[in-house]
C-alpha cells in the first residue's frame, strides 16, 4: 500500500495561514465590539426615552395642580366680589357679616393663605386673618394699580412679592371691585403662599439631582425644588438657560429640551408645559447622572465582557500561532529528510572503476564519505571473500578475520 504524500504547501504550513488567522481574530473582535456599541446605544436611547416620558407625566401632574390651585382661588375671589358688589347698595350690612362670609369662602379653599378686600384707596378693610384695627395699604402694588386703571383687566395675577402682613413670599390673584356706576371701588384678592408649591414639588420623585420649577410668563422664578440658593432668595430671578428662553419665545405649550442648569451646572433633560389657563410654566428636570446611572453600570459590564472576550481570542490566537510554529519545525525537518531521500534515490554519478561518487560541486568522494554526509548510516570496514583471494593470494583460502 502506497503511503499518502505529505502536502507541504497546505495553508496550515504556509504564511497565509497566519494572515487569515489574524484577519479572522480581528474581524471577530470588531464584530463583538460593534454589537456591544449598538446594544449600549440602544440602551442609552431607552433610558433617555424613559426619562422623557417620566418628565412629561410629572409636568402634566403639576400642570393640573397649579391650574387647580389658581382656579379654586379665582372661584373664591369671584364669590367675594359678587357678595361685595351685591351688598354695595346696602352698606348697613356691617363689617362682621362680610368678614364671616370671606372666612367661609377661605375655608373652602385650604390652599389660600388669605382672602381679602381693599377699598378704592388700596387700604385692606375686610378679609380672613385680620386682627382688629389692622390697617395696611397696598395702593403701591402693581396688581392694584392695574385693576384701578384698567377696568377690563379681569383677573390679575401678580409677580412674586413679599407679603406685608404674612411676612412670606406670596402671589396675589385679584379682581376689580366696582360700584353700581362701574367706578372703581377697590379689589378682592387671594393670597397664595409660594412655599406650598415648593412643598408639593419636594414630594415628587425626580432623583437626587432632579429639579422642579414654576415660572411666570416673564420667566421669573416662582418656586423651585431644590432651592437654587438660600431659602427664598431665588424668587423672582431670571437666570435661565438659552434653551428655555428659546422655548418660551416659540409659543408652544409643551416641549422637551436638554440643558445645563445655570444654578448648579447639572445637565438635565427638561419637560416643560404652559400651565392650562394660567400665566405660568412648569419645568421638570431629570439629571442625566441619575437616570443614566443604570446605563453606566450596563456599559461597564458590557465593556468588561468585551475586553475579556478580546483577551481570550488573543490568547487563543497566540496558542494557535505557537502550534503553527511547532508544526512548521516538524514540516521543515520532514522537508529536509525528504530532500535527502530524494537525492539518494535519484541518479548518482559513480566511478565504474573506483566506485567514487561525484557530489553537486563536482568533487569525487569515497562512497562511505558521501553516504555519511547524506544519511545517518555509519560504516565499519572489512573485506569480502572475493577481494581477499585477490588481495591475499597466498592465504590458501584462509581468510583474515573480518
Amino acid at each position: 500500500m502506497d503511503a499518502h504524500p505529505v502536502d507541504l504547501d497546505s495553508p496550515f504550513a504556509t504564511r497565509p495561514f497566519l494572515i487569515r488567522l489574524g484577519a479572522g481574530i480581528l474581524i471577530l473582535n470588531l464584530f463583538v465590539i460593534l454589537m456591544a456599541v449598538v446594544s449600549l446605544r440602544q440602551s442609552w436611547r431607552n433610558h433617555q426615552e424613559r426619562a422623557i416620558v417620566t418628565g412629561q407625566n410629572l409636568a402634566q401632574v403639576l400642570d393640573r395642580y397649579v391650574a387647580d390651585t389658581f382656579s379654586r382661588a379665582d372661584v373664591a375671589v369671584w364669590a367675594v366680589k359678587d357678595e361685595v358688589e351685591r351688598s354695595a347698595a346696602n352698606p348697613k350690612g356691617g363689617r362682621r357679616d362680610l368678614d364671616a362670609f370671606i372666612r367661609r369662602q377661605h375655608e373652602r379653599v385650604p390652599g389660600l393663605l388669605a382672602l381679602r378686600t381693599t377699598d378704592a384707596t388700596g387700604m385692606i378693610d375686610h378679609g380672613s386673618g385680620l386682627g382688629g384695627g389692622t390697617r395696611v395699604s397696598v395702593a403701591d402694588r402693581e396688581h392694584f394699580i392695574q385693576l384701578r386703571d384698567i377696568p377690563e383687566a379681569g383677573v390679575v395675577i401678580s409677580k412674586p412679592i413679599f407679603g406685608r402682613l404674612t411676612g412670606t413670599w406670596v402671589i396675589i390673584l385679584a379682581r376689580r371691585l366696582e360700584r353700581p356706576d362701574h367706578s372703581f371701588a377697590g379689589m378682592v384678592h387671594a393670597v397664595i403662599a409660594l412655599d406650598q408649591f415648593s412643598q408639593a414639588f419636594s414630594s415628587l420623585d425626580v432623583g437626587p439631582h432632579g429639579s422642579v420649577a414654576l415660572r411666570n410668563l416673564e420667566l421669573e422664578l416662582i418656586a423651585r425644588h431644590p432651592e437654587p440658593v438660600a431659602a427664598g432668595t431665588g424668587v423672582g430671578q431670571k437666570v435661565i438657560s438659552s434653551e428655555f428662553s428659546a422655548f418660551a419665545q416659540s409659543g408652544r405649550s409643551t416641549g422637551i429640551y436638554r440643558a445645563r442648569t445655570p444654578f448648579d451646572h447639572v445637565q438635565r433633560t427638561f419637560a416643560i408645559r404652559r400651565v392650562t389657563g394660567q400665566p405660568f410654566f412648569v419645568l421638570v428636570g431629570l439629571a442625566e447622572q441619575d437616570y443614566l446611572a443604570g446605563w453606566w453600570r450596563e456599559a461597564v459590564q458590557e465593556l468588561t465582557e468585551v475586553a475579556l472576550f478580546t483577551c481570550l481570542t488573543l490568547v487563543a490566537s497566540w496558542l494557535m500561532h505557537r502550534a503553527w510554529r511547532r508544526q512548521q519545525v516538524v514540516h521543515e525537518n520532514l522537508r529536509n529528510l525528504l530532500t535527502e531521500v530524494k537525492t539518494l534515490g535519484g541518479m548518482l554519478p559513480i566511478c565504474s572503476h573506483c566506485k567514487k561518487i561525484r557530489d553537486d560541486k563536482g568533487y569525487w568522494n569515497q562512497i562511505e564519505t558521501y553516504l555519511n554526509e547524506h544519511t545517518d548510516a555509519e560504516f565499519t570496514h572489512g573485506i569480502c571473500p572475493e577481494c581477499a583471494k585477490e588481495v591475499f593470494p597466498r592465504s590458501s583460502g584462509k581468510h583474515p578475520a573480518i
